[in-house]
Formats: C-alpha cells, structure tokens, sequence
C-alpha cells in the first residue's frame, strides 16, 4: 500500500493530555490519491477514490475518553473540527495498551457521523492494537474512536442480532439491523405513543421516564422489544 504519513502540524499538552492536529489553512488543500493513506497521529485513512481535504479541516488527537451508551471509549478519541463530507475510505484505528481504558482487543470502531448520530463498525481484521473498518458508501465524519458501545443487543428470530442505541437518550435513538421493521414505542401504562419504521427515532418529544421499545422483523414477524430512558 502507498502511504503518505502527514506531518503533525500542531502538538500541544492540555490537563495532561496529549493533543495532536492536523489542520489544514484557509487556503489550503491536501489531495490523497485513491489507494494512498493520511496518517494523522494513528489514524489511518485511505480513501477508495481521490479525496479532497479542504481548507479549515482539523482533525485532532485527544487521549480522553468520550462517553458512550455502554460506558466510556477508549482513551483515544479523533476530532473533525469540520466534519469529512462524502468520504469513502478504509479507516484504520491504531491504539496502545495505554489507550485501552478496560476495553478488549474485540473492540469496534465508533464514529460520530454528524455530532450525535453514533454508529458501531465491525473490526474487519484480527490484528490487536487496531481496528479496521471499511466505508463503501459516501460517509460524514465528525468523531472516531473505539469501544463496547452498543448498550442493548437482542436476536431476532435467531438469524441476526439488532442493537439499539444510545440509550439513555434526551433525542435520537438509532436501532441497528439489516432488514425492514416496525418499531412501536409503549409508555408504562401500555400507551403507544410513537409507530415508525425508520431506524433513527427521535424522542425529544416524550416525557422523561421508561418506555418499552418494540421491534417487529417486517420479513419474519418475529419481535423483541427494549427498554428505553427517555432523559
């Protein structure tokens, strides 16, 4: 693989955490070829066709953690001051025995698309102290990092499992699964109070308390369901 490993251009101490960025200026622009890889302080990526860092991109290095729906990250989150538009590329995620925050080596890689819609990725390779995770599609990223961030995880008529987070949530819950489904929402008196079939629901609008999630698999019409705080 042709790697391109970028220069740090700003390395800075703040409450004992070492912060590393890559910025580029106001009139700057870093053009990665299809196939080449930035490097930006253990960040691997390697866009599958050319790719266009713009002017006012920052990406930067934090060793802190970020809260997660199953607790916290490792102890190496990845900031995009200006989120990465339309970007389709393989993301590797390298981390030290230092960053892993009581987090195992089965980690998955958590990317934050748009400042609060929190996704997980598979860790495509068997390798310790990295996870790989591939975008085929046009992806927006504002936050990476890694680990145990799915709260809930149920199966679905045994064939493949479903996930639910963040939960708690004051807005937006996203259920994760390949297929089609119903989703229901219960408060505790056996009230519906919300039907959809879109797999990002916003809740902003329901009182704080327990409501019951349930999930119908459109193709098997089998259910799960879910308890969901509502902050």
């Amino acid at each position: 693989m042709n790697k391109t490993t970028m220069i740090l251009l700003f390395v800075f101490f703040f409450s004992y955490s070492l912060n590393a960025q890559l910025v580029v200026g106001e009139n700057g622009n870093i053009e990665v070829k299809a196939g080449a890889t930035l490097d930006v302080a253990g960040l691997e990526i390697t866009p599958i066709s050319d790719y266009n860092f713009s002017a006012g991109v920052t990406i930067q290095k934090s060793n802190t953690s970020i809260a997660l729906p199953n607790g916290e990250s490792m102890l190496r989150s990845y900031y995009m001051d200006q989120t990465l538009e339309n970007l389709s590329a393989t993301v590797v995620y390298n981390y030290e025995d230092a960053d892993m925050n009581g987090i195992t080596h089965n980690a998955k890689m958590v990317v934050d698309h748009d400042g609060g819609n929190t996704m997980e990725y598979e860790d495509s390779d068997d390798l310790d102290y990295q996870v790989t995770s591939e975008f085929q599609d046009p992806t927006t990223f504002a936050i990476v990092t890694a680990g145990d961030a799915t709260l809930s995880v149920e199966t679905l008529d045994g064939e493949m499992s479903i996930s639910v987070f963040p939960n708690p949530t004051s807005s937006i819950l996203n259920i994760n699964f390949d297929g089609d489904l119903n989703l229901s929402i219960f408060n505790m008196l056996g009230q519906q109070v919300l039907e959809t079939n879109s797999k990002q629901i916003d809740i902003s609008g329901l009182e704080t308390g327990t409501y019951i999630l349930i999930v119908q698999n459109l193709e098997s019409n089998n259910s799960t369901n879910f308890k969901i705080i509502k902050e």
